[in-house]
């Protein structure tokens, strides 16, 4: 699977990083597995030129929905610049845009990736995401702690990004100057996430007497 500049950008500093965290006897850790998921959807949003794929347009501001709710479902990659050891993380990520009440939320969830030390470890905690109304040029406000290998994160900004498709299929939110605490102290970093919109759930069964 070929990835994402996405991908390549936060991998570079963790190739090699699996055989440390519990993959157990040279074997793959599961974890990683998603990586293909998240790069497959990665794919389909962002596109990628090298091998002819285009990405999603951005959704003109005429297409944006007049009301009702669109729920998105993807993943979040965050790269922390801890001097000579970056940590690099990945999760799930689901964002709710409320077109009637003006509003917009979701949380990044079941964190997994690198610790200072190199080794891959499961994160637990959440980032929290809201906002106010849903707009073609979307941001949404991030907040959080994430907790993993004896380190703690603090996370506190902004993401912006666009609604991408026409019709509106996807979004792209980031936050590419964020300033991410480690153990208390401030650290540069990055924080990308790519959402699909998912299908409404079916409606209930006509029940006839």
């Amino acid at each position: 699977m070929k990835y994402s500049w996405v991908m390549i950008c936060a991998l570079s500093a963790c190739g090699g990083g699996g055989g440390g965290g519990g993959g157990g006897s040279g074997g793959v850790d599961p974890r990683l597995a998603r990586l293909d998921i998240y790069a497959a959807q990665n794919l389909r949003v962002l596109g990628d030129p090298a091998i002819g794929v285009p990405a999603m347009p951005m959704m003109p501001d005429a297409s944006l929905p007049d009301g009702g709710m669109v729920a998105f479902v993807g993943s979040a990659a965050i790269r922390v610049e801890v001097p000579d050891a970056p940590i690099v993380l990945f999760g799930d990520a689901t964002v709710t845009l409320d077109f009637d009440l003006g509003t917009s939320g979701g949380r990044v969830t079941n964190v997994f990736g690198e610790t200072t030390g190199g080794n891959i470890a499961d994160y637990t905690g959440e980032v929290i995401l809201s906002g106010g109304a849903p707009a073609a040029d979307l941001k949404v406000g991030y907040a959080g702690t994430l907790n993993g290998g004896g380190t703690t994160l603090v996370f506190d900004g902004m993401l912006a990004g666009d609604l991408l498709g026409e019709p509106l299929g996807a979004l792209a939110i980031a936050d590419l100057e964020a300033a991410i605490e480690t153990d208390g102290v401030p650290q540069s970093g990055t924080i990308i996430v790519v959402a699909e919109k998912t299908a409404p759930p079916p409606d209930p069964p006509t029940i006839t007497p």
